[in-house]
């Protein structure tokens, strides 16, 4: 019997890697990309429709075909390359809690760019998930079941018309969307930026329940314990094969156009929102717009990055991954909040409205266009842009008013009346 309410599972706290393991994470998942495990995965995510954007060969008619194979394979082998090249940055919990704040508030305004990528080739892991996908499945005994899926890492690349020949000019790949009306050819001419969106593992989701569902195979509900045992083996059936993190979804940001679609949470939408808003944060390290600090933690210097190149090589376990370098990118200590300030001035407030307003309040994030060049636009006249060019600058969420002022998170009174028809 069908029940009236779907069973939830809650998404639970991600623990994110400590800034030391990150490069060992991104090596493990490059090689994991690369192994049959992946092809798997990504071949039965096909079949399912579990995709945004897929290739297909370039011939007539190529989806009444079975390409799920075929196309795990191209997808898999360009996320590798991604990963080898990839830079690598750890987005530190304020960071991230600044990033969502300001895409849900006030989604990026400019035109999708690629200067705005602090690497040509990149993966973030966010302290916190930067949002979750939730889907509704129904069991085979009939059980209505919700899934809730944290998104907690990115990669990413520019992308253009060299990926339809990524297999070789003799085997040219046409790249297809979705779209409302049904399926659409991307245009062979297109340039983007592609984004891997990754998922946590259950096993680090340590709040989650153990008898929380996380999934559905062949009609019957598997369990967070389930999967924690089933990662555990293959963890050590694989040893340093086994990927860290689990391949979602993916999006292509059009480079020149805007995010201009209404913000739908749980979506590919939402998240490339609030990736496109890191990349703006870490664009602003300097200067009296500075939000962010960027620590590098150099774990292989160039010495022991050679000899494990070489020791790659002769092991035949593929390429050296990454540059050896963890970017840390967190807020600057001015600009990140102070929980003992907000508590301390809710315990000072008397809770009461006052006429004259006598407190501090709390403005969200927000953009603002910033001249790069004031002598051009204004003693020029270059109301145009045609000589010089505005830039979008998040300007980060403060408290205004009296620093010896309660502060006021909320309104004042409010009054309920009653009225007879």
């Amino acid at each position: 019997m069908t029940t009236g309410t779907a069973e939830q599972s809650k998404a639970g706290r991600w623990t994110a890697p400590p800034p030391a393991a990150l490069l060992s994470w991104q090596q493990r998942q490059e090689r994991f990309t690369r192994s049959n495990l992946c092809l798997e995965e990504l071949a039965l995510a096909i079949r399912h429709g579990g995709w945004s954007i897929l290739p297909v060969p370039d011939v007539p008619n190529p989806m009444a075909l079975d390409i799920a194979d075929w196309a795990a394979t191209v997808l898999a082998s360009q996320e590798s390359l991604r990963l080898e090249q990839a830079r690598t940055y750890s987005f530190g919990a304020n960071a991230t809690g600044m990033a969502v704040a300001a895409a849900a508030g006030s989604p990026p305004k400019e035109k999708i760019t690629a200067s705005r990528l602090p690497s040509p080739s990149g993966l973030i892991v966010f302290a916190d998930p930067i949002g979750h996908h939730a889907e509704t499945v129904t069991a085979a005994d009939g059980r209505r079941l919700e899934l809730h899926t944290p998104i907690v890492a990115a990669s990413w690349s520019l992308w253009g018309p060299e990926q339809m020949q990524h297999l070789g000019p003799g085997h040219p790949i046409a790249w297809v969307c979705h779209e409302e009306d049904g399926l659409a050819r991307l245009p062979d001419t297109m340039r983007g930026i592609w984004v891997t969106f990754y998922s946590a593992r259950p096993c680090d989701l340590p709040d989650l329940p153990d008898d929380a569902p996380v999934g559905l195979v062949d009609g019957q509900p598997v369990t967070a314990a389930m999967a924690r045992r089933h990662n555990a083996l293959l963890s050590r059936r694989y040893n340093d094969l086994w990927g860290p993190m689990h391949w979602h979804d993916e999006a292509l940001l059009p480079i020149g156009e805007k995010f201009d679609k209404e913000l739908q949470p749980g979506t590919t939408y939402e998240w490339a929102n609030v990736l496109y808003t890191a990349w703006q944060m870490m664009q602003q390290q300097s200067g009296a717009a500075q939000l962010v600090e960027i620590k590098k933690h150099n774990l292989r210097p160039p010495a022991a990055r050679k000899k494990a190149k070489a020791k790659a090589k002769q092991s035949g376990l593929g390429p050296t991954v990454g540059d050896g370098v963890v970017r840390v990118v967190d807020l600057t200590a001015s600009q990140r909040p102070s929980q003992a300030d907000a508590e301390r001035d809710a315990a000072a407030s008397d809770g009461r409205r006052k006429v004259e307003w006598k407190f501090r309040w709390k403005v969200p994030p927000y953009r603002r266009m910033t001249c790069t060049n004031p002598r051009l636009h204004h003693e020029l006249n270059d109301g145009d842009l045609k000589y010089h060019a505005h830039r979008e600058d998040l300007v980060p969420g403060a408290t205004k008013g009296p620093k010896d002022k309660p502060l006021r998170e909320a309104g004042g009174t409010t009054y309920t009346f009653e009225t007879t028809v």
